[in-house]
């Protein structure tokens, strides 16, 4: 990916050229420090050293500069899927008696949409020089008071997929991942643990009457973005 952007290269506005790096979010390494206005990172905070990364971040942000971190969760199965809400209570109960060995902390932080993510107040030892008093957050599609509609958390929404397809991305999923690693020998077959949750969305749609080979599901998802200032701008 970083190859290929460096190919096409490019300039930023005031046209200076544009640089990439390949850093742990901790180290932030070849960025001076007081150089740059934001740091954002997608899907990715529950696996950070919080309480380094916020140090890192208070040494190169510009005073008035910002973090902004999102992440979002899978709600599950959209309500208009034919038998929704049996697929959603089949699909948890194969995750809570299968998954939960493989589920690590920053899972749980990312599905809990960063409620207990490290902010700099919080951090053992507070990180000093951010502005708590203006701290950001906004969540989608969590039917909270203020929370703003689903469908603004994805461009175009949540896509509707066939089988094939709900497949693969089920099988993306880190604890997924993990549940194949130990169980090898399952992969690929009827008790591989992503087969095992397709027979059970195929089976409850055939129970609503959805047609063999017709088997359409659309998903839901809720997210959050926090965002963070440097005091001094």
């Amino acid at each position: 990916m970083i190859s290929g952007a460096k190919k096409i290269g490019g300039t930023t506005g005031s046209g200076e050229p544009i640089r990439f790096e390949v850093s742990s979010a901790e180290d932030l390494s070849g960025i001076s420090d007081n150089s740059i206005d934001l740091i954002t990172a997608a899907t990715a905070a529950h696996w950070f050293n919080m309480p380094t990364f916020w140090a890192r971040a208070a040494q190169v942000l510009k005073p008035g500069g910002s973090v902004g971190l999102w992440t979002y969760k899978s709600t599950g199965v959209a309500d208009s899927v034919p038998n929704a809400e049996a697929i959603q209570a089949a699909l948890d109960t194969i995750r809570k008696e299968n998954l939960a060995p493989y589920t690590l902390p920053g899972n749980l932080l990312s599905r809990e949409l960063y409620g207990d993510l490290i902010l700099p107040w919080t951090a053992d030892p507070i990180v000093a020089g951010f502005d708590k008093e203006n701290f950001f957050r906004t969540e989608w599609g969590t039917g909270t008071e203020g929370a703003l509609p689903g469908g603004e958390l994805l461009a175009g929404g949540y896509p509707e997929a066939d089988m094939d397809t709900i497949e693969a991305m089920m099988g993306t999923a880190s604890p997924i991942v993990r549940w194949r690693e130990a169980n090898k020998e399952k992969v690929g077959t009827e008790q591989d643990i992503v087969r095992m949750m397709r027979r059970e969305i195929e089976r409850l749609l055939h129970e609503a009457g959805v047609e063999k080979g017709k088997e359409i599901v659309k998903g839901s998802a809720s997210g959050v973005l926090l965002l963070v200032k440097k005091g001094g701008g």
